[in-house]
């Protein structure tokens, strides 16, 4: 095979790889209307190691849901004439949200955002005991309130600080890097009832959480791996034994460079 051969052969690869490279907005824009992740919830008094929050995640079946609007105003969750951006508000005063915690999970770009973090929920109530859920809405921005996820259905006693539940999320696909609002809506579990509210103007911990996808935590090291270093194939040549190719293409950029500099210049 001569060499002439093999420049225009990687050339040719070389023009593929420009034309993946300009259809990944492509892609991506088809993913502008869905998103998708994973979560799971359990007590936050159990004893659940990283290994194992991270095999039930892997096995944790993907939830599809419609991408999070970038533009417009978000209206509060509730009755019209309790909407407020400063104060909680509840249907049920037996019932309060007593404290949140956020906790940010695994970043692996190091670019400051997340695509897995967590919720602690510890909820007070005026009975014994009762049984609720929480849903998980997101905000992109300021921008409108969308539903993530939901909790498993937990026991509370009281008042009781032991009693705090988690929801673990994992976002797969769909969420673009950057600041995200989170808004807790409380459940009565025998009712299917809205108790309390509770939302980033309440806590601060659940005001601008940098998130972003997994597909784009990862983006960086996929792109490594896929496009900047291609597998090194062995050329033969006759008479020349195995050469790799990335050589040969180093040794015909040589080759036209000297061509190029050989030619006599052309004065106006």
């Amino acid at each position: 095979m001569s060499l002439n051969t093999i420049i225009k052969r990687k050339r040719f690869s070389a023009s593929l790889l420009l034309i993946g490279l300009f259809s990944l907005p492509t892609v991506a824009t088809a993913l502008d209307t869905t998103a998708s992740i994973k979560s799971i919830s359990y007590a936050s008094d159990a004893v659940i190691d990283e290994a194992a929050k991270n095999t039930l995640l892997e096995q944790a079946d993907s939830t599809v849901i419609t991408a999070l609007p970038k533009e417009g105003f978000r209206s509060e969750s509730g009755p019209a004439e309790k909407l407020t951006l400063t104060t909680s508000y509840m249907r049920d005063a037996n019932f309060n949200i007593y404290n949140v915690s956020s906790n940010l999970i695994s970043d692996m770009d190091y670019d400051g955002f997340y695509p897995r973090f967590s919720i602690t929920i510890d909820v007070d109530t005026l009975y014994d005991s009762a049984y609720v859920y929480a849903k998980i809405y997101l905000s992109y921005e300021g921008g409108p309130w969308s539903y993530m996820a939901s909790t498993n259905t937990y026991q509370i006693y009281s008042d009781s600080a032991l009693d705090a539940f988690t929801i673990e999320t994992e976002l797969s696909n769909g969420f673009y890097a950057g600041y995200y609002d989170v808004r807790i809506e409380l459940y009565d579990a025998d009712y299917n009832e809205w108790l309390v509210s509770y939302g980033p103007y309440e806590d601060s911990s659940l005001n601008a959480l940098p998130l972003e996808d997994t597909y784009n935590d990862n983006f960086y090291d996929n792109y490594i791996t896929e496009f900047v270093y291609p597998v090194t194939t062995e050329v033969y040549v006759s008479g020349h034994g195995s050469m790799s190719s990335w050589l040969l293409v180093t040794l015909g950029l040589i080759l036209i460079a000297r061509r190029l500099g050989s030619r006599p210049l052309r004065l106006p």
